[in-house]
C-alpha cells in the first residue's frame, strides 16, 4: 500500500469513527505509558524509599542582589552511578513580587548540549511571552537575606507577610505567610530535574531510584516515530500545601469541581487534545489546559501557577494535615509562582493580574448563539433568521461550521450554497445580528493560501526541517506555526481579506489543539519544530493560543476601536484576554449536562470566565426535559450557544413541541432580560477577574458546607444564585442557602430566612430555581427585541432585593458595547443603595457625549422583607425637581412605574 493510499485509508476511518462512535481511550496514553509521568511516578515512589537527598544548594553560588531583591544561585544535582559520583549544575532565581507572590525559576545550560542545526537545544523558558499580559510588569518586593546561624541552619528571606526558608543541605522551600506555614516546596523530596545526557552516557547520568523507561524511545503505537532528539528532559517537583484540603482548578478536565485524589488513578493531564465526546468523571486530557492549583480553608488561599506548556501529569493527593500536588512535565524548565491570600476570589484576581484580564467582550456575544454543523447555504442561514423573528425567539449570532467553504478550503465560500455572503451579511446586520464562520490553523494543501505559507516558510516543520503535511478535514493539510512573527503577519492578511467586507462577520478557531487525526493521540508529533527551533513538546499547550491571538490580532490591526470576537477550543493561561471556549464535543446526555457546570466553574476560576458547553449536547437528539434543563442551565452559562451535529436532528427553538418550545423560549428570553446585569458581571471579570460563573465556595470561603457543592452557583457577584436541575424526572431539588434572606428570582416571594440550611425546592418542568440574595439590586431590560443591538435605548427596570436590614446596593455598567472608547472612559459607571427611607443613583463615571445618558429607569420592584413600612407613594428627586409617584404593591413585592430617570443623572427615591 502508497503512502498516499495509507494516508486516505487513515483519513477515512478517523472521519466515520469521529462521526459515529465515540472516543476511545486507548488513544491517549496512560501514566504508565507515558515515559516521563511514568518514570517520575516510579521515582518518588523509589525515593519516599530510599529518602536519599539528591538535590542540595551550592552555598558558595547564592548571590543576593540588593537592588532587585532576588536571590540567585546554584541547585547541584548529584548522580551517583558506577561507584562515581557527578555532579550536574542548575540555576535558580527566586523573587518577591507583587507583595503577594514567590516566584521561583530552575533551569539547565544546555548550549553545548547538541549540535544538530535547526532544533535548539535550549530548555523553552519563553512562556510567559505567551501566557503573561504584555502589560504585565512585576512589582520587585523588598526583601531581606538572613544567613543561617548556630540555631537556625536555614537562609531566611523576609518580604512584607512572607518569610521564606531554604534548606541548604536538602533543598527544600519553606513558604510562611504572617508567620504561618503555608507551603513547602519539595517537601516529599520529590525534585527530578532529567539533565542532558546522550545514550551512551545514560547509565552514568542516573541515581538508582530512577527508571531507563522510554528515555530515548517511545514504546507507545502512534509514537514510535518520535526521534525524541534531547533524550529525558523532564521536570518534576512535589508541593505541600499546610492545613489545606480542598484543591481546586487545572482545567480542562470533565470531573468535580474539587479535585479529587489520584493515588489510586492516574494524574490529571493537562495535554490539549481532540476528545469527542470525552469521558466523563476523568482525569483525561481535553482541549484547553491552565497549569493553576488554588488551595482554600478558612481564612487562608494558595494559588500555585506551574508556568510550562509541555505535556504535564498532576498528582493529588489528600492527607490529615494538608494536602500535596505532584507537578510532572516532559520539558522546559521549573518555573512557578505561589500566590497567598485571604480569599480565593483574591487569589484569581492575583494570578489575572499576571496572565492578562479576560476580555470585555461584545455586548452582542453574551446574548443567545444559534449554531449547527452545518447550517447548508445562504436560503438556509435566513430561513432560521425569520422563523427566530417569527416566533419571537431572540438572538444575537448564527454560525457556520465547516462545510461553508469551498471543499473545505479556509478563507473560501461554497460558491453554490453562498454565492453572495456579503448580501446574507447586510439582511443580518439589518436586525442586529452576527455571523462566525470556522476558521482552523490545518489548512488545505495544493490552494493559495496553504502555497502563501509554503512560500513564506512559515509552516510548523517535521524533525527533518521540511513542511509538516498531515491529514485532518480537508484531507492532507499543513499548519501555520503562529509562533512565529512572519506567520501572524501572512495569517493576518488572510484574516483581513476574509472579513473586512462586513463588520459582523467573526471567527472560531477550532481544531486547535492541534486536532491531527492521523497523529499520535490525535494531535501532533512532539517532535515537530517550531518558530525559533522549538519542538512541539516543550510548547504543546501552547499552540492553540498563539492561533486565537493571531486571529484577535488580525482583527485589531485592521480596526483598532472594534472589538473582535473569537471562539477557540484549545486555551492555556492567558487565552481569556482575546478568547472565548466551550467544552467542546460533547453529548445530548444528563450527565454531560451535569458535569459542564464544574468544568465551567472551573474555567472561571483559573481565569478563562467567557466559558460554555453545546446546548443540549453537540452528538445525539435529546428528549424534550433534556432540552429543557439545559437551555434552563446554559442560559446562565457565559457563553450561551446551542450546536449540534450534522447527523442530529434539526433542533432550532422553534421547532420543538409545545410546551418545549415556549418553555426554552421564556429562558432565552430570560437571558435577555438580565443583558444589563450580565454585562455589569462581565465588566467586573474584565476589570478585577472575578468569575462571572461563580463557585459557591468563592462567595463563602469561610463556609465548609460549600467545599464539595458544584451543582449550583451565582452569576458573578450580582447576587443571583442558581440552582439548575440535572436529572430526569426531577421535581424537587435541594438548594443549600448560605445565612441571609433569599428571594425566589422569578416572583420575588421569600425562599429563605435565617442560617445556613439545605432546603428541598420545587421545581417542576417550566421552573428554575433561581434566586437573588438580599442586600442586592440587579438590572433588567424587559421589552422583548430580536437582537440585544435593538435593546440599547430601551428603559431599565430595577429589582431590589433587601438584606434583614433593609438594605441592597447595586451597580450597573453601560458602555456602547463594541468598541475600546471605554478604556478613554466613554462610559456609565452607576451606583445604586437603597434603605427603608430611599433608594438613590449616582453617576460614578458619566459618558459625556453619548445618548446612553437619556436612556431611563422607568420601573423599581422592591421584594418584600421582614420588618418593612410602605406607604402608598414616594418622591422622586432628579434633575433639580420633585415629584410624587404611586407605589403599587403586590403579593410578593411593591412596585413603582413610569419613573422617566435618565441613567445619567443622580436621582433619589424617598420612601
Amino acid at each position: 500500500m502508497t503512502m498516499s493510499l495509507l494516508r486516505t485509508v487513515i483519513l477515512v476511518w478517523v472521519i466515520s469513527f469521529k462521526l459515529v462512535f465515540a472516543f476511545q481511550d486507548d488513544l491517549l496514553k496512560t501514566c504508565s505509558q507515558s515515559g516521563f509521568c511514568h518514570r517520575n511516578r516510579q521515582y518518588a515512589k523509589n525515593i519516599r524509599e530510599s529518602k536519599k537527598l539528591h538535590y542540595l544548594i551550592d552555598e558558595d553560588s547564592l548571590e543576593f542582589n540588593t537592588n532587585t531583591h532576588n536571590l540567585r544561585g546554584y541547585i547541584l544535582k548529584s548522580v551517583q552511578a558506577n561507584k562515581k559520583e557527578t555532579k550536574v549544575s542548575l540555576p535558580f532565581t527566586l523573587d518577591f513580587i507583587d507583595g503577594d507572590k514567590v516566584r521561583f525559576r530552575l533551569d539547565e545550560d544546555r548550549s553545548n548540549s547538541l549540535d544538530q542545526p535547526g532544533i535548539n537545544s535550549r530548555r523553552y523558558n519563553c512562556t510567559e511571552t505567551w501566557a503573561f499580559g504584555p502589560d504585565y510588569t512585576p512589582l520587585k518586593q523588598k526583601a531581606t537575606l538572613k544567613p543561617p546561624t548556630v540555631f537556625n541552619k536555614k537562609y531566611t528571606l523576609i518580604a512584607g507577610k512572607f518569610t521564606v526558608l531554604l534548606d541548604p543541605n536538602n533543598f527544600r522551600i519553606e513558604v510562611q505567610y504572617n508567620s504561618k506555614d503555608v507551603l513547602t516546596v519539595n517537601a516529599d523530596n520529590l525534585l527530578n530535574f532529567e539533565h542532558y545526557r546522550t545514550i551512551e552516557e545514560n547509565f552514568e547520568n542516573m541515581n538508582e531510584e530512577e527508571e531507563a523507561f522510554n528515555m530515548f524511545k517511545d514504546s507507545f503505537a502512534d509514537s514510535k516515530l518520535d526521534t525524541i532528539p534531547f533524550g529525558p528532559e523532564s521536570v518534576a517537583l512535589d508541593f505541600k500545601f499546610h492545613d489545606i484540603s480542598n484543591l481546586y482548578g487545572i482545567p480542562e478536565h470533565a470531573d468535580s469541581f474539587k479535585l479529587r485524589d489520584t493515588s489510586k488513578s492516574d494524574p490529571y493531564r493537562l495535554y490539549n487534545v481532540d476528545v469527542f465526546q470525552y469521558n466523563l468523571n476523568s482525569t483525561m486530557p481535553m482541549y484547553g489546559a491552565v497549569p493553576l492549583v488554588i488551595g482554600i480553608e478558612d481564612s487562608m488561599s494558595i494559588g500555585l501557577f506551574w508556568v510550562n506548556p509541555a505535556d504535564t501529569w498532576v498528582d493529588i493527593r489528600y492527607e490529615e494535615t494538608g494536602s500535596s500536588t505532584h507537578w510532572m512535565s516532559e520539558s522546559g524548565i521549573i518555573d512557578f509562582i505561589i500566590i497567598v491570600h485571604e480569599t480565593p476570589k483574591l487569589v484569581t484576581e492575583s494570578y489575572v493580574n499576571i496572565t492578562g484580564k479576560p476580555m470585555l467582550p461584545l455586548l452582542p456575544s453574551i446574548g443567545y448563539h444559534q449554531c449547527r454543523w452545518n447550517y447548508n447555504d445562504e436560503k438556509d442561514i435566513l430561513s432560521v433568521d425569520s422563523l427566530m423573528d417569527k416566533w419571537q425567539i431572540p438572538y444575537d449570532f448564527l454560525w457556520l461550521d465547516l462545510e461553508y467553504t469551498d471543499q473545505k478550503r479556509y478563507f473560501t465560500w461554497k460558491p453554490d450554497a453562498f454565492p453572495e455572503p456579503l448580501r446574507m451579511l447586510r439582511k443580518l446586520y439589518t436586525t442586529g445580528r452576527n455571523l462566525v464562520t470556522l476558521i482552523d490553523p490545518h489548512i488545505k494543501t495544493n490552494y493559495h493560501i496553504s502555497d502563501s505559507i509554503l512560500s513564506a516558510g512559515v509552516a510548523v516543520k517535521n524533525a527533518i526541517q521540511k513542511p509538516f503535511f498531515g491529514q485532518c478535514w480537508p484531507g492532507e493539510s499543513l499548519w501555520i506555526d503562529t509562533f512565529s512573527p512572519l506567520a501572524n503577519k501572512v495569517w493576518s492578511k488572510f484574516v483581513q481579506t476574509f472579513v473586512s467586507y462586513a463588520t459582523n462577520l467573526y471567527i472560531w478557531n477550532d481544531m486547535n489543539e492541534p486536532s491531527i487525526f492521523d497523529g499520535p493521540e490525535t494531535t501532533a508529533p512532539k517532535d515537530l519544530i517550531h518558530h525559533e527551533g522549538f519542538e512541539e513538546r516543550a510548547v504543546h499547550n501552547l499552540y492553540g493560543l498563539t492561533v486565537h491571538q493571531a486571529t484577535y490580532d488580525s482583527y485589531i490591526d485592521m480596526n483598532p476601536n472594534k472589538r473582535p470576537f473569537i471562539l477557540t477550543r484549545a486555551f492555556f493561561s492567558g487565552s481569556q484576554r482575546t478568547a472565548a471556549t466551550w467544552t467542546g464535543d460533547n453529548l445530548a446526555n444528563w450527565g454531560y449536562l451535569q458535569l459542564s457546570i464544574p468544568m465551567i466553574l472551573s474555567q472561571n476560576i483559573a481565569g478563562m470566565p467567557v466559558a460554555g458547553a453545546d446546548i443540549a449536547g453537540f452528538f445525539g437528539n435529546p428528549d424534550d426535559e433534556l432540552l429543557i434543563r439545559w437551555y434552563q442551565a446554559g442560559m446562565w452559562y457565559p457563553f450561551f450557544r446551542a450546536h449540534a451535529h450534522l447527523d442530529t436532528k434539526r433542533r432550532e427553538p422553534y421547532l420543538f413541541n409545545e410546551p418545549t418550545r415556549s418553555i426554552v423560549t421564556q429562558y432565552i428570553k430570560l437571558r435577555y432580560q438580565l443583558l444589563p446585569t450580565f454585562y455589569t458581571a462581565f465588566h467586573d471579570s474584565h476589570t478585577r477577574g472575578v468569575p462571572i460563573m461563580n463557585p459557591m465556595i468563592y462567595e463563602h470561603p469561610r463556609v465548609p458546607a460549600f467545599y464539595d457543592l458544584d451543582d449550583q452557583f451565582y452569576l458573578g457577584e450580582q447576587g443571583i444564585l442558581v440552582k439548575p436541575v440535572t436529572t430526569p424526572g426531577t421535581d424537587n431539588v435541594s438548594v443549600t442557602f448560605p445565612a441571609g434572606i433569599f428571594y425566589d428570582l422569578h416572583t420575588l416571594k421569600t425562599a429563605h430566612v435565617g442560617l445556613l440550611e439545605t432546603k428541598i425546592v420545587p421545581s417542576p418542568i417550566h421552573a428554575l430555581p433561581a434566586y437573588i440574595e438580599g442586600g442586592h439590586i440587579i438590572t433588567k431590560k424587559e421589552q422583548y427585541r430580536r437582537s440585544s443591538k435593538l435593546m440599547q435605548y430601551d428603559p431599565y427596570t430595577l429589582v431590589i432585593a433587601p438584606n434583614v436590614e433593609g438594605k441592597a446596593t447595586g451597580r450597573l455598567y453601560i458602555d456602547d458595547g463594541e468598541t475600546f472608547s471605554y478604556k478613554e472612559g466613554q462610559y456609565l459607571d452607576i451606583e445604586m443603595e437603597y434603605t427603608r427611607q430611599a433608594l438613590t443613583g449616582k453617576v460614578i463615571n458619566k459618558f459625556e457625549s453619548s445618548d446612553f445618558n437619556t436612556v431611563t429607569i422607568d420601573k423599581v420592584i422592591i421584594a418584600k422583607y421582614p420588618g418593612e413600612q410602605f406607604g402608598d407613594s414616594c418622591t422622586l428627586q432628579s434633575n433639580g425637581a420633585e415629584r410624587d409617584i404611586k407605589i403599587v404593591h403586590d403579593v410578593h413585592s411593591h412596585v413603582v412605574k413610569n419613573l422617566g430617570i435618565k441613567v445619567g443623572e443622580d436621582w433619589k427615591i424617598l420612601l
